[in-house]
């Protein structure tokens, strides 16, 4: 009988310290988002650092993905609505020669920063579920709300009204 307690008590210190309350057991922090360098179109190394201190839309998409062509109108027309407080950027999430990503992006006007996916995943964002995929990130780097499916621009709009005005994080 004995044993079993001293069984019970070690099994429970152990998951408490996976849970975290253990004093020594460090904290889980959410990465961040921002803390990558990808190339742009132009093949310049560009930080997305550069983007912290204010709202970022981080748009993954590709040139064959009929929804991602779709969505474009509504990222750049959220965009321009929005020039001070949000910076929209698009990520090429294919391994389609940059020139022929260039000649796309000029050809449908994009607007918005276009950055060409690297090699390494982009945790938090990645792995993706689809695309395209759309993730909103707050001005410290924290992922808040992501979305895979085309977004408009009033999905954007309220994204950002929820969560720049209640700052509650997506769970």
């Amino acid at each position: 009988m004995k044993m079993w307690n001293i069984r019970k008590v070690i099994v429970t210190l152990f998951l408490a310290g996976l849970l975290g309350f253990g004093s020594t057991v460090p904290r889980l922090v959410a990465a961040d988002a921002l803390q990558y360098t990808l190339k742009d179109l132009e093949e310049a190394a560009q930080s997305l650092d550069q983007y912290r201190n204010q709202w970022v839309v981080v748009n993954f998409w590709a040139t064959w993905c009929g929804p991602c062509i779709r969505e474009i109108p509504e990222l750049m027309a959220f965009a321009k609505r929005y020039p001070e407080q949000v910076q929209v950027l698009g990520i090429a999430f294919e391994k389609t020669p940059v020139d022929e990503i260039r000649a796309f992006v000029a050809e449908f006007g994009v607007s918005y920063p276009v950055f060409l996916i690297g090699n390494q995943p982009l945790l938090p964002m990645e792995p993706l579920k689809g695309l395209p995929s759309t993730f909103l990130v707050s001005p410290s780097g924290q992922v808040v709300h992501s979305h895979v499916g085309p977004v408009t621009e009033d999905e954007l709009v309220g994204w950002l009204a929820q969560y720049a005005n209640g700052s509650q994080t997506e769970g």
